[in-house]
Protein backbone atom coordinates (compact mmCIF):
# COMPACT_ATOMS: atom_id res chain seq x y z
CA UNK A 1 0.00 0.00 0.00
CA UNK A 2 3.15 2.61 0.73
CA UNK A 3 4.31 1.56 -2.99
CA UNK A 4 0.79 3.39 -4.46
CA UNK A 5 1.00 6.29 -2.25
CA UNK A 6 4.56 6.54 -2.46
CA UNK A 7 5.75 5.20 -5.94
CA UNK A 8 9.50 3.58 -6.00
CA UNK A 9 11.87 4.05 -8.60
CA UNK A 10 14.87 5.59 -9.74
CA UNK A 11 12.46 8.51 -11.53
CA UNK A 12 10.87 10.72 -9.68
CA UNK A 13 7.19 10.50 -8.17
CA UNK A 14 6.02 12.93 -10.42
CA UNK A 15 6.75 11.15 -13.32
CA UNK A 16 4.65 7.72 -11.74
CA UNK A 17 2.13 10.13 -10.38
CA UNK A 18 1.47 11.70 -14.45
CA UNK A 19 1.29 7.90 -15.65
CA UNK A 20 -1.36 7.33 -13.19
CA UNK A 21 -3.31 10.06 -14.25
CA UNK A 22 -2.96 9.00 -18.02
CA UNK A 23 -3.50 5.43 -17.27
CA UNK A 24 -6.93 6.14 -15.62
CA UNK A 25 -7.72 8.51 -17.65
CA UNK A 26 -7.74 6.15 -20.98
CA UNK A 27 -9.59 3.95 -18.61
CA UNK A 28 -12.36 6.17 -18.06
CA UNK A 29 -12.59 6.93 -21.99
CA UNK A 30 -13.11 3.05 -22.45
CA UNK A 31 -15.59 2.99 -20.15
CA UNK A 32 -17.22 5.67 -21.44
CA UNK A 33 -17.06 3.95 -24.93
CA UNK A 34 -18.28 0.52 -23.77
CA UNK A 35 -21.12 2.42 -22.36
CA UNK A 36 -22.14 4.52 -25.37
CA UNK A 37 -22.10 1.13 -27.57
CA UNK A 38 -24.15 -1.10 -25.09
CA UNK A 39 -26.45 1.86 -24.89
CA UNK A 40 -26.66 2.81 -28.50
CA UNK A 41 -27.24 -1.22 -29.61
CA UNK A 42 -29.84 -1.54 -27.18
CA UNK A 43 -31.54 1.42 -28.47
CA UNK A 44 -31.63 0.04 -32.17
CA UNK A 45 -32.72 -2.92 -30.93
CA UNK A 46 -35.64 -1.54 -28.93
CA UNK A 47 -36.66 0.11 -32.43
CA UNK A 48 -36.95 -2.73 -34.39
CA UNK A 49 -38.77 -4.32 -31.50
CA UNK A 50 -41.17 -2.04 -31.55
CA UNK A 51 -41.58 -1.71 -35.50
CA UNK A 52 -42.22 -6.18 -35.65
CA UNK A 53 -44.51 -5.27 -32.80
CA UNK A 54 -46.09 -2.68 -34.97
CA UNK A 55 -46.52 -5.42 -38.23
CA UNK A 56 -48.27 -7.62 -35.48
CA UNK A 57 -50.81 -4.81 -35.02
CA UNK A 58 -49.86 -3.70 -31.64
CA UNK A 59 -48.86 -0.54 -32.13
CA UNK A 60 -51.31 2.46 -32.63
CA UNK A 61 -54.12 2.24 -35.13
CA UNK A 62 -53.81 3.99 -38.25
CA UNK A 63 -56.14 7.00 -39.03
CA UNK A 64 -59.24 5.62 -40.25
CA UNK A 65 -60.07 7.50 -43.47
CA UNK A 66 -63.97 8.19 -44.68
CA UNK A 67 -64.71 5.95 -48.13
CA UNK A 68 -65.67 6.96 -51.12
CA UNK A 69 -69.12 8.39 -51.28
CA UNK A 70 -71.41 7.43 -54.29
CA UNK A 71 -71.76 10.44 -56.45
CA UNK A 72 -74.81 8.42 -58.88
CA UNK A 73 -78.39 9.77 -59.29
CA UNK A 74 -80.57 7.65 -56.59
CA UNK A 75 -83.09 5.57 -57.91
CA UNK A 76 -85.48 7.60 -60.01
CA UNK A 77 -87.95 5.04 -61.29
CA UNK A 78 -90.69 4.54 -59.25
CA UNK A 79 -91.57 0.85 -58.60
CA UNK A 80 -93.76 -1.50 -60.05
CA UNK A 81 -94.39 -1.67 -63.65
CA UNK A 82 -97.09 -0.95 -66.12
CA UNK A 83 -99.83 -2.96 -67.47
CA UNK A 84 -98.45 -4.30 -71.07
CA UNK A 85 -101.38 -6.43 -71.84
CA UNK A 86 -102.95 -4.10 -74.68
CA UNK A 87 -98.81 -2.43 -75.31
CA UNK A 88 -96.92 -2.09 -78.65
CA UNK A 89 -96.48 -6.21 -78.73
CA UNK A 90 -98.80 -6.55 -81.72
CA UNK A 91 -98.52 -5.20 -85.36
CA UNK A 92 -95.48 -6.52 -87.30
CA UNK A 93 -98.39 -6.96 -90.41
CA UNK A 94 -97.24 -10.82 -90.90
CA UNK A 95 -98.71 -12.70 -88.50
CA UNK A 96 -101.41 -11.68 -85.82
CA UNK A 97 -100.21 -10.65 -82.67
CA UNK A 98 -96.75 -9.99 -83.14
CA UNK A 99 -94.57 -6.28 -83.82
CA UNK A 100 -92.78 -3.78 -81.70
CA UNK A 101 -92.68 -1.17 -79.84
CA UNK A 102 -91.87 2.53 -80.30
CA UNK A 103 -92.05 4.98 -77.20
CA UNK A 104 -92.08 8.21 -79.63
CA UNK A 105 -95.87 7.24 -80.73
CA UNK A 106 -96.97 6.50 -77.22
CA UNK A 107 -98.19 9.37 -76.81
CA UNK A 108 -101.15 8.47 -79.39
CA UNK A 109 -101.68 5.06 -76.99
CA UNK A 110 -104.54 4.88 -74.91
CA UNK A 111 -108.35 4.09 -74.57
CA UNK A 112 -109.54 0.51 -75.04
CA UNK A 113 -109.41 -2.03 -77.74
CA UNK A 114 -106.62 -0.41 -80.72
CA UNK A 115 -102.99 -0.58 -81.09
CA UNK A 116 -100.67 0.50 -83.65
CA UNK A 117 -98.50 -1.33 -85.36
CA UNK A 118 -95.54 -1.00 -88.35
CA UNK A 119 -95.62 1.86 -90.28
CA UNK A 120 -93.29 1.96 -93.69
CA UNK A 121 -92.34 4.72 -96.40
CA UNK A 122 -91.72 3.92 -99.81
CA UNK A 123 -90.55 6.83 -102.08
CA UNK A 124 -89.78 7.09 -105.78
CA UNK A 125 -86.14 6.41 -105.56
CA UNK A 126 -87.47 2.82 -104.09
CA UNK A 127 -86.03 3.28 -100.45
CA UNK A 128 -87.78 1.96 -97.80
CA UNK A 129 -88.14 3.04 -93.75
CA UNK A 130 -89.82 1.36 -91.22
CA UNK A 131 -91.12 2.65 -87.54
CA UNK A 132 -92.82 0.73 -85.15
CA UNK A 133 -95.58 1.64 -82.98
CA UNK A 134 -97.07 0.92 -79.20
CA UNK A 135 -101.08 0.15 -78.53
CA UNK A 136 -100.01 1.36 -74.84
CA UNK A 137 -103.31 0.41 -72.74
CA UNK A 138 -105.05 -0.13 -75.84
CA UNK A 139 -105.48 2.26 -78.65
CA UNK A 140 -102.83 4.39 -81.19
CA UNK A 141 -102.82 5.64 -84.57
CA UNK A 142 -100.48 3.52 -86.66
CA UNK A 143 -96.63 4.24 -86.34
CA UNK A 144 -94.59 5.37 -89.27
CA UNK A 145 -92.00 8.46 -90.50
CA UNK A 146 -93.52 11.97 -88.39
CA UNK A 147 -93.95 14.86 -90.97
CA UNK A 148 -92.18 18.03 -91.01
CA UNK A 149 -94.47 21.26 -90.08
CA UNK A 150 -93.76 22.83 -93.47
CA UNK A 151 -94.94 19.68 -95.69
CA UNK A 152 -98.75 20.24 -97.03
CA UNK A 153 -101.64 17.76 -96.19
CA UNK A 154 -102.52 15.01 -98.51
CA UNK A 155 -105.11 16.50 -100.86
CA UNK A 156 -108.02 14.13 -102.69
CA UNK A 157 -107.46 13.32 -105.61
CA UNK A 158 -103.56 13.65 -105.69
CA UNK A 159 -103.63 10.23 -103.07
CA UNK A 160 -105.35 6.41 -102.76
CA UNK A 161 -105.89 5.13 -99.82
CA UNK A 162 -106.75 1.40 -99.53
CA UNK A 163 -107.36 -0.95 -96.52
CA UNK A 164 -107.16 -4.72 -95.97
CA UNK A 165 -107.27 -7.40 -93.56
CA UNK A 166 -104.03 -9.20 -92.71
CA UNK A 167 -106.30 -12.13 -92.33
CA UNK A 168 -109.24 -13.23 -93.53
CA UNK A 169 -110.58 -15.04 -90.19
CA UNK A 170 -109.41 -14.83 -86.28
CA UNK A 171 -109.17 -17.41 -84.03
CA UNK A 172 -109.71 -16.93 -80.25
CA UNK A 173 -107.15 -15.06 -78.48
CA UNK A 174 -105.95 -13.93 -82.13
CA UNK A 175 -106.30 -9.78 -82.60
CA UNK A 176 -107.23 -8.93 -86.33
CA UNK A 177 -104.42 -6.10 -87.94
CA UNK A 178 -105.48 -4.40 -91.07
CA UNK A 179 -103.07 -2.34 -93.34
CA UNK A 180 -103.67 1.03 -94.31
CA UNK A 181 -102.21 2.10 -97.52
CA UNK A 182 -101.80 5.48 -98.60
CA UNK A 183 -100.40 6.27 -102.11
CA UNK A 184 -99.03 9.70 -103.40
CA UNK A 185 -99.12 10.25 -106.67
CA UNK A 186 -97.82 13.77 -106.39
CA UNK A 187 -94.18 14.35 -107.29
CA UNK A 188 -94.01 16.16 -103.60
CA UNK A 189 -94.35 14.72 -100.40
CA UNK A 190 -97.79 15.35 -98.40
CA UNK A 191 -98.42 14.48 -94.98
CA UNK A 192 -101.96 12.60 -93.46
CA UNK A 193 -103.09 12.73 -89.71
CA UNK A 194 -102.93 9.46 -88.08
CA UNK A 195 -104.29 11.39 -84.80
CA UNK A 196 -107.10 9.95 -82.81
CA UNK A 197 -109.39 12.07 -83.50
CA UNK A 198 -108.14 13.10 -87.13
CA UNK A 199 -108.34 9.11 -87.99
CA UNK A 200 -111.60 7.51 -87.31
CA UNK A 201 -111.34 3.70 -87.11
CA UNK A 202 -114.63 2.14 -86.57
CA UNK A 203 -114.98 -1.61 -85.95
CA UNK A 204 -118.94 -2.93 -86.63
CA UNK A 205 -119.99 -6.18 -85.01
CA UNK A 206 -121.88 -8.38 -87.53
CA UNK A 207 -125.62 -7.10 -86.62
CA UNK A 208 -123.64 -3.76 -88.34
CA UNK A 209 -123.75 -2.22 -84.54
CA UNK A 210 -120.74 0.22 -83.56
CA UNK A 211 -118.34 -2.51 -80.88
CA UNK A 212 -115.23 -0.22 -81.06
CA UNK A 213 -114.59 3.59 -82.25
CA UNK A 214 -111.28 5.22 -81.89
CA UNK A 215 -112.64 8.96 -80.90
CA UNK A 216 -115.20 7.24 -78.15
CA UNK A 217 -112.40 7.83 -75.65
CA UNK A 218 -108.91 8.74 -76.89
CA UNK A 219 -106.49 9.42 -74.29
CA UNK A 220 -105.29 12.28 -76.48
CA UNK A 221 -106.24 14.22 -79.15
CA UNK A 222 -102.64 15.14 -80.22
CA UNK A 223 -102.13 15.18 -83.56
CA UNK A 224 -99.64 12.58 -85.34
CA UNK A 225 -98.62 14.13 -88.81
CA UNK A 226 -97.48 11.21 -90.87
CA UNK A 227 -94.79 11.40 -94.11
CA UNK A 228 -96.26 10.33 -97.67
CA UNK A 229 -93.44 10.39 -99.90
CA UNK A 230 -93.77 11.84 -103.24
CA UNK A 231 -94.49 9.20 -106.05
CA UNK A 232 -94.53 6.64 -103.26
CA UNK A 233 -96.81 5.04 -100.54
CA UNK A 234 -96.91 5.15 -96.63
CA UNK A 235 -98.01 1.89 -95.33
CA UNK A 236 -99.51 1.62 -91.64
CA UNK A 237 -100.29 -1.94 -89.75
CA UNK A 238 -103.49 -1.25 -87.09
CA UNK A 239 -104.37 -3.93 -84.82
CA UNK A 240 -107.21 -4.01 -82.60
CA UNK A 241 -107.92 -5.63 -78.95
CA UNK A 242 -110.93 -7.45 -79.32
CA UNK A 243 -112.57 -4.35 -76.91
CA UNK A 244 -115.84 -2.81 -77.30
CA UNK A 245 -115.97 0.48 -76.42
CA UNK A 246 -118.82 3.71 -75.71
CA UNK A 247 -118.97 7.27 -76.13
CA UNK A 248 -117.09 9.78 -73.44
CA UNK A 249 -115.46 7.05 -72.00
CA UNK A 250 -118.71 5.43 -70.80
CA UNK A 251 -119.31 2.09 -70.03
CA UNK A 252 -119.64 -0.57 -73.14
CA UNK A 253 -122.44 -2.12 -74.20
CA UNK A 254 -120.20 -5.40 -75.13
CA UNK A 255 -118.33 -7.14 -73.33
CA UNK A 256 -116.95 -9.51 -75.59
CA UNK A 257 -116.84 -10.29 -79.58
CA UNK A 258 -118.84 -12.74 -80.65
CA UNK A 259 -118.20 -15.40 -83.28
CA UNK A 260 -119.03 -13.91 -87.02
CA UNK A 261 -118.33 -11.02 -89.79
CA UNK A 262 -116.87 -7.99 -88.66
CA UNK A 263 -116.52 -4.37 -90.82
CA UNK A 264 -113.39 -1.86 -90.01
CA UNK A 265 -114.09 1.15 -91.19
CA UNK A 266 -111.35 3.85 -91.42
CA UNK A 267 -111.58 7.55 -92.13
CA UNK A 268 -108.97 9.72 -92.60
CA UNK A 269 -109.41 13.82 -92.28
CA UNK A 270 -109.83 14.90 -95.45
CA UNK A 271 -109.54 12.02 -97.43
CA UNK A 272 -111.89 8.83 -98.81
CA UNK A 273 -113.29 6.23 -96.14
CA UNK A 274 -112.31 3.00 -96.83
CA UNK A 275 -113.81 -0.53 -94.96
CA UNK A 276 -112.95 -4.02 -95.07
CA UNK A 277 -114.01 -7.19 -93.42
CA UNK A 278 -112.63 -9.89 -91.68
CA UNK A 279 -114.26 -12.42 -89.64
CA UNK A 280 -113.89 -14.03 -85.48
CA UNK A 281 -114.56 -17.84 -85.67
CA UNK A 282 -114.32 -20.21 -82.64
Amino acid sequence: MGSLRNPIGPLPSSIYWRRRAVALAVLALLVLIVVWAVTSLGGGDSARNEGRNGDKGNGPASTITPGPTDSGPAISERPGGRDEEDGGSDGSGGSAGSGGSDEKDQTSAGGTGWGSGSGSQAGNDGADSQGSGSGGTGGGGAAGVPAPSNVASCRPGEVKVKLRSVQREYGPGERPQFELKVTNKRGSACKIDLGRTATIVTINNPQDAKFWRSDDCPPTKKPMPRLVPGDGSSTHTLTWFRKASAANCGTPTFEAPKPGTYEVEVKLKGLKTVRTSFELVK
